[in-house]
């Protein structure tokens, strides 16, 4: 005779299975929170996060916290309900504000912008809604016809309408362009005869519960709890009423986690509308482009994110479609974060694989020392300190040039000087400290160290247009300086492919006609120029990447220098 089950030692069993996975997810949550917490706090300490931050895991926030000073004047401590400006994180909000006319039949993506601009030049009478959204429009970037800072949205309109063609073919590539999403802001008032403030307002907000988020389109914010926007070096650098549709947006971590958890309902739009704001864009020559509508795509992990970067606060949003995994961090202190070592970390953690702790800033090194010693004094002891132990501390050429210049302006000639030769000592390889070294060298009357550190400085940057411009003003011929290096399509088709530079990070290369192109994971791709038959710089940052090869001959590494050299493997 067959045995019975015991139906209540069944229930007992699985109920005890239950709670056991129960506690294991728990615990295993738990030191995820942990981790979060002493990543964070290092991350702090070091100098390098002063702002909020929000993890989530399959949906579910595991760690929540804030960190530093909303105010430095009053000494008012953040919390995560401080507001922050979202700078270009705000795209992604524009993006759908267009995406809920077009499901509503007020627009199509395919709406030529001269309906919604008659006045727009012929030379882009072609352009697409679509091509605004996805950055592909080729339209002309408009920040270096600007004659000021913080333009509004009828003047961006106004330099883009004077221009007389594209920067490239519509639909040729993907080209990072602040414009075309002013542009989408604008639409979105036409078509709605709305604000653009108060359509998002009216359309995402308020159904979202977004309680504590606006569009920045006013002096005046109107925010009980904001954080003030400050440089890297602690000086006031705060949001200045300017453009819409491409920042300016005003939210925090909480309103951010609605705004994520609601795009995997259909609160807003239909799973098909957003879905098709997920998928990478087919280019003219059929390669894809990985952004979307306001979104950088990572398709092979089925990821989204965007970073963002205004006045003094920068911001990153980072969603895992599949595993509901999201990260949100809101900062107020320029560019103080290493983004990638941070973003890295945090997955690594939800991952439960090992991360790297943020080293500690030289700068902050630096300013601990300042605040007891002087200038001299302090550079002797950070000095001492990096050399008991390098491996510590990460080199930023940038926040120390900057507080450099600070002493410069507080007319501290002596300080100053010793900061920039410091800085030099400490980043040999960057073109901006030669320059900055040249420039008080100048102002001592001292033209033949101020030409040979120009001249160094252009050999790093042979785009210093300001170097050579000085150089040329002390009589110094520099053509010879700047020879144009040609490099056959042959080489630089084996420049071409991807190249890990970590588990989270890469870059890809490209090529288009003769020109070279690399794009980092989330990042905005850059045009890149040789300066040698295996060496490049970008016109837009400060920055060269140099391809390496191995004992056959073949390409097999490249290597990013920003200050320091970090060097990416070629995948095959």
């Amino acid at each position: 005779m067959k045995k019975q089950s015991n139906p209540s030692i069944l229930k007992t069993f699985f109920l005890s299975i239950i709670i056991l996975l129960t506690t294991l997810t728990n615990a295993v949550a738990q030191n995820k929170t942990a981790e979060l917490d002493k990543l964070m706090n290092q991350a702090h300490a070091s100098g390098v996060f002063n702002g909020s931050v929000l993890v989530a895991e399959k949906g579910k926030v595991i760690y929540r916290k804030a960190f530093g000073y909303a105010n430095k004047e009053t000494k008012q401590l953040l919390k995560p309900e401080f507001c922050f400006d979202l700078a270009s994180v705000s795209k992604q909000f524009t993006a759908m504000g267009i995406m809920i006319l077009k499901q509503r039949n007020e627009l199509s993506y395919d709406d030529k912008i001269t309906k919604y601009f008659p006045e727009f030049p012929a030379y882009g009478k072609d352009i697409t809604v679509r091509n605004l959204l996805n950055n592909t429009s080729g339209m002309p970037l408009y920040q270096s016809f600007a004659t000021k800072d913080n333009l509004t949205n009828a003047e961006i309109l106004k330099i883009i309408e004077e221009r007389e063609a594209l920067d490239a073919n519509i639909g040729e590539r993907y080209f990072y362009n602040n414009a075309g999403y002013v542009m989408l802001g604008l639409i979105i008032e036409k078509v709605s005869n709305m604000s653009l403030a108060e359509f998002l307002k009216e359309n995402i907000f308020k159904p979202l519960k977004m309680k504590n988020s606006l569009v920045g389109d006013a002096p005046k914010i109107d925010l009980k709890n904001r954080a003030l926007g400050y440089s890297v070096i602690g000086e006031l650098d705060d949001y200045t009423v300017s453009h819409t549709g491409s920042t300016s947006m005003f939210s925090n971590v909480d309103d951010l986690f609605l705004w994520d958890q609601a795009l995997y309902t259909e609160k807003l739009v239909s799973k098909k509308t957003i879905e098709e704001a997920f998928t990478p864009v087919v280019l003219n020559n059929g390669s894809l482009s990985n952004y979307g509508f306001g979104w950088f795509l990572t398709p092979e992990k089925k990821s989204v994110n965007h970073s963002g970067s205004d006045f003094g606060y920068r911001t990153f949003i980072m969603r895992d479609l599949d595993k509901k995994n999201t990260y949100i961090w809101l900062t107020n202190a320029g560019n103080a974060i290493p983004k990638d070592v941070m973003n890295v970390a945090i997955e690594n953690i939800l991952a439960s694989k090992p991360y790297e702790i943020p080293k500690i800033t030289v700068f902050s090194e630096f300013q601990k020392a300042l605040e007891v010693s002087s200038v001299d004094d302090a550079i002797t002891k950070t000095a001492k300190s990096i050399q008991s132990n390098p491996n510590l501390y990460m080199m930023d050429d940038a926040a120390i040039n900057e507080l450099g210049y600070k002493y410069l302006n507080d007319k501290k000639l002596a300080d100053a000087f010793s900061i920039f030769k410091f800085n030099v000592a400490l980043n040999p390889n960057s073109s901006n400290v030669y320059d900055s070294l040249g420039e008080i060298y100048l102002l001592q009357k001292d033209t033949v160290n101020a030409i040979e550190n120009y001249k160094k400085s252009v050999a790093l940057n042979p785009d210093n247009a300001n170097a050579i411009k000085v150089l040329k003003k002390l009589g110094i011929e520099t053509t010879d300086m700047i020879t144009e290096v040609k490099v056959a399509p042959e080489v630089l088709k084996t420049y071409l492919g991807k190249y890990q530079l970590n588990e989270n990070y890469s870059f890809t290369v490209t090529e288009d006609k003769g020109q070279l192109y690399i794009q980092g994971t989330g990042e905005k791709i850059t045009t890149v120029y040789p300066m040698a038959q295996n060496r490049f710089y970008s016109k837009i940052i400060t920055a060269q990447f140099t391809f390496n090869s191995d004992e056959n001959g073949h390409i097999d590494s490249l290597t990013l220098n920003m200050g320091k050299d970090m060097n990416a493997k070629k995948l095959d």
